[in-house]
Order: structure tokens, then sequence, then C-alpha cells
């Protein structure tokens, strides 16, 4: 690819996650979507998240509690749809990546997340697609923070 192709790519980049780093929100959101991504997808690939998660046995109060958030989560979406509200959208789409990763990971206490943010948890990981499927989502997270950090100084 020559420049002015390279170059175009990060201007649209730029503009669909920052919005030119000028919204701090949306990179707050599009890096919380990256990590969610990286997690959901180490945890499907790699079998090392029996350590760091913790799963809530399946019993009557977990299952109701389960059904009162999706209700509230259906009665969300039936709200956004009527009043068409653009914050609620992001809010929408943030928990459903969080209802999405507590579905497939059936991690409630956040712990395999939590160590995915860790940087040194790559040590652990064995050479091959995987890995290099991570390192490239927390390049681009890294990106985001820098995103993040320029459009907090515009402010």
């Amino acid at each position: 690819m020559d420049r002015d192709k390279l170059k175009k790519v990060k201007l649209g980049f730029d503009k669909i996650t920052s919005n030119n780093s000028t919204n701090w929100k949306l990179v707050l959101f599009w890096i919380f979507f990256f990590e969610v991504i990286a997690a959901i997808f180490e945890f499907i690939f790699v079998d090392k998240y029996v350590e760091y998660s913790v799963s809530i046995p399946h019993t009557l109060t977990t299952e109701i509690l389960v059904g009162l958030i999706v209700t509230a989560f259906v009665w969300y979406c039936i709200y956004n749809i009527i009043f068409d509200d653009p914050k609620s959208k992001f809010r929408l789409l943030i928990l459903t990546l969080v209802g999405l990763y507590f579905i497939v990971t059936n991690d409630f206490s956040l712990q395999f997340l939590l160590n995915n943010l860790n940087p040194l948890h790559f040590l652990e990981l064995d050479f091959g697609g995987v890995l290099i499927l991570e390192l490239l989502l927390k390049l681009i997270i890294l990106y985001l923070i820098y995103q993040l950090i320029v459009s907090t100084k515009k402010k």
C-alpha cells in the first residue's frame, strides 16, 4: 500500500474510534470493546481460564437474578427503540458487551477480564495465532489509550 492509502485508513480509524481525538467517551468505549473481545477470544482458545474464572453455580436464586437482568435488558432495548436517544445506544452496547462476556465466560467476578488487562499475561501463552491476535488487539488498545490522552488534553 502506498502512503496515501495508509493515511486514509488511519484517518478513517481515528474518525470512527475517537472522532479525530475530540471525543474521549467514544475512545473509552472502543478500549472497553476491544478488551472484552480480546478476553472472550482468549477464553475460547486458551485453556488457562479456569485459574482466573470464578464460576457461580446454577441455583434458583441465580436463575431469578439472570431472568431479572434479561428482562431489564429487553426493557432497555424497547426504551431505546421508542425514544431513540444516542447516549442510550452506547449504554446499550456496553450492556450487550458485558452480557456477552458473562454468557460466554460464565465469570461473574470479572477476574478473567482483569487478568487479561495485565500486559504480562502474554508470557503464559504459547506462540501461535492466539498470541498474534492478542498482541494485535493490545496494540490497537495502546493506540486508543494514546488517542484518549490526546482527546483529554484537547478538552
